[in-house]
């Protein structure tokens, strides 16, 4: 019985050095990873770096072509200024065309463009013109 006390420290000897064994390699392999991680983060910061230069060539380059494009446009012709007033219209006239209009299933927008007024006061007429 006197070697059980000698066994079990050997034992337990046997089973540190594994466990210091088995340390050591992983911390080996965290810092092999660890390694690897960095000069993956590394090549990546090169590559976004690469890709910001890259596209800040690529706005440059369409800004460029924009500008060519808008040059060689032709320019819109300015509206002449017509000498003759035209006559007012009433507001009972203005009222009826917008109805008018409305019911032909023209929108706000487009009623307003086509007679010349503002897109409020169409709006107002067409919701009076459904109050009344």
């Amino acid at each position: 019985m006197t070697y059980l006390p000698a066994a079990l420290a050997v034992f337990s000897l046997l089973m540190n050095l594994i466990l210091i064994t088995s340390s050591r390699r992983q911390k080996r392999s965290w810092l092999e990873t660890s390694q690897r991680f960095d000069e993956e983060i590394e090549s990546m910061s090169r590559d976004l770096d690469t890709a910001s230069r890259q596209t800040g060539e690529h706005v440059r380059r369409i800004a460029w072509l924009e500008a060519r494009v808008r040059s060689t446009q032709p320019q819109p012709p300015k509206p002449e200024v017509d000498t003759n007033p035209k006559p007012r219209v009433s507001i009972t006239e203005r009222r009826h065309r917008v109805v008018s209009l409305a019911r032909r299933g023209q929108d706000v927008d487009t009623i307003a463009h086509i007679l010349g007024m503002n897109h409020g006061e169409v709006e107002l007429m067409l919701s009076l013109s459904k109050a009344a």
